[in-house]
């Protein structure tokens, strides 16, 4: 039997977090915090019920940064990778 867990990814269209419950409830915020001073997103991460967005700066080869939400879009901080 599949695990059922949280899922979420970045919709580069949109520029936001999307976030899937196990439920099937979907939710979308825009990650402003995490995209400030014109921050690439690589990539998104869940941890546990958090959601982690991998930023660096733009044209940077990798993430330096996460910033940590909750699965509703309620921003918990960022720390260096």
């Amino acid at each position: 039997a599949m695990e059922r867990m949280l899922t979420a990814f970045w919709d580069d269209d949109r520029q936001q977090v999307q976030v899937r419950r196990p439920t099937g409830q979907v939710f979308r915020f825009s990650a402003r915090q995490a995209v400030a001073g014109g921050h690439e997103v690589f990539g998104v991460q869940t941890d546990g019920n958090d959601v982690l967005v991998l930023t660096g700066a733009a044209g940077s080869r990798r993430p330096t940064w996460k910033a940590r939400y909750t699965q509703t879009g309620t921003y918990r901080g960022t720390s260096a990778l």
